[in-house]
């Protein structure tokens, strides 16, 4: 049983507005994360979002159909605790489906990524309950340099060095010492770096498509442009219908 969650509960300090709401041909940004979580196999997503959020998420997916496989729940106040609420949550659906969790893989993804591909999604799923854990990502094709103050020390071989990128998925024999157990870091920045202090085995997954990650006002002009392209004639359609 393939599982989600989609962090979504950022406050927009960086953007000047919350871009999990952000407008990507007619469908918020969160909404399409979690739906690439679906179209990649996923059979419950959890989204995570901040209190002041939850409504009007729910507002929203109530417009574009109420599908029953996403859900709601209020996050913490960091990204490890936001997740961690999700996994609580999903431990409670798999519970009431009468699955056992070590038949699960449960991934985390990023609200933030809503072009992610379905056929990616289900490599990571593939690959994490083979292994233990799973990580998309590319590998580093740039050159880089280690940088202290304003002056260039040293080049780093870049022939190791992958970038992460999400989803992120463990397998569910893992879930409990990794999300509910002593935590071996003080604030993990993502659960690959979790799971890899806890030496649950993390396969490296190579993404074959754009999977950026919508940070900057650059990358909103991006999204939005891609967005148009990829969704904009099929949404603009099904809009008029509904109106």
């Amino acid at each position: 049983m393939y599982l989600a969650i989609v962090v979504a509960a950022g406050e927009g300090r960086r953007m000047g507005f919350k871009k999990q709401f952000l407008d990507l041909a007619g469908r918020p940004m969160w909404l399409r994360s979690a739906e690439a979580m679906l179209a990649g196999g996923a059979e419950r997503v959890v989204v995570v979002t901040g209190e002041a959020d939850v409504t009007r998420m729910r507002e929203e997916w109530a417009v574009y159909g109420c599908d029953d496989r996403i859900s709601f729940v209020q996050g913490g106040a960091t990204r490890h605790e936001s997740v961690t609420a999700g996994m609580r949550a999903l431990l409670a659906m798999v519970s009431e489906t009468g699955f056992y969790i070590r038949e699960t893989v449960a991934a985390v993804h990023d609200g933030a990524r809503p072009f992610v591909q379905a056929e990616d999604v289900v490599r990571v799923y593939t690959a994490a309950a083979e292994h233990g854990g799973a990580v998309l990502g590319k590998p580093c094709r740039d050159t880089v340099k280690w940088v202290e103050g304003q002056h260039v020390e040293r080049t780093i071989s870049r022939d190791k060095l992958f970038l992460a990128e999400t989803p992120q998925a463990i397998r569910g024999d893992w879930i409990q010492q990794a999300y509910f157990g002593d935590l071996p870091l003080a604030s993990p920045t993502d659960d690959s770096s979790l799971m890899e202090a806890l030496g649950i085995p993390v396969a490296a997954v190579e993404s074959n498509s754009y999977n950026g990650k919508v940070t900057t006002p650059a990358d909103l002009a991006y999204a939005e442009w891609l967005a148009n392209r990829l969704w904009g004639s099929l949404e603009d359609h099904a809009n008029r219908i509904r109106i």
